[in-house]
């Protein structure tokens, strides 16, 4: 597993500075309360965000050993273990720490990082089971119907994309990817109508708006390439 390292914004070195804080604190306060695994949980955590993949890996596989007999403990620390596996892309790893974790107040997070990291594998129906549970766990969680609409669209399942996105604009209106995905559907079905969730996505975001609109094109072939499909088993011939 390696570290990652990236050129900062002024932004990005403001937070970079303030992680560094929070890292310098809670090794004081592991140092000072060596049986407060909240502190070990919080560490491994900012540790991931910051891209220390290495150090968070040994710091949350050490705790785990420390408070094996914490079953509170061992399910948050799992977690943030799985956490840092999925963060540095070693996806088989990180589900095997986040099957760990049985605790009522961690079953919708660590649902929905189920879901992402079988999406990230590519095995979107192992991901649907899982997003599918997560918005049945928390109807009012946006990033859950996002990433249900997105999983809809990697199986070609273009009317549950679209409700699914749909479903998270009805939460929040301003949410870029539900906006991103309900205009991408829009786009591909009639490319010269106006399209406002275009609109309102690039307002929100341009930067991620154009870094995404790739997708435009890949989307319109499957798109094709499935309506083709359709035709050739209806017995109509394809253009």
């Amino acid at each position: 597993m390696q570290n990652q390292t990236n050129p900062q914004t002024n932004a990005e070195q403001t937070e970079d500075d303030k992680q560094q804080a929070d890292m310098r604190r809670l090794v004081k306060e592991i140092e000072e309360q060596p049986d407060n695994w909240q502190a070990y949980a919080d560490l491994v955590n900012v540790l991931t965000a910051t891209g220390n993949f290495v150090e968070a890996e040994e710091l949350g596989l050490k705790s785990l050993s420390l408070f094996e007999a914490d079953a509170e403990a061992k399910a948050y620390l799992a977690y943030s273990v799985g956490n840092v596996y999925y963060a540095a892309g070693s996806y088989a790893q990180a589900q095997n720490y986040f099957q760990l974790v049985q605790l009522p107040e961690l079953a919708h997070d660590v649902t929905m990082m189920q879901a992402q990291d079988w999406f990230a594998q590519k095995n979107y129906k192992q991901a649907l089971a899982f997003a599918v549970t997560g918005t049945e766990q928390d109807a009012q969680d946006v990033a859950a119907f996002d990433l249900l609409g997105n999983i809809w669209l990697a199986l070609d399942q273009f009317d549950e994309a679209k409700t699914a996105f749909e479903q998270a604009l009805t939460l929040d209106a301003d949410d870029f990817e539900a906006n991103f995905g309900r205009g991408l559907l829009a786009q591909v079905a009639n490319p010269d109508a106006q399209n406002t969730w275009f609109t309102h996505a690039e307002a929100l975001d341009a930067a991620t708006f154009k870094q995404k609109t790739q997708q435009l094109d890949d989307l319109h072939q499957v798109i094709v390439n499935k309506q083709q499909g359709e035709q050739t088993a209806d017995g109509q011939p394809t253009e």
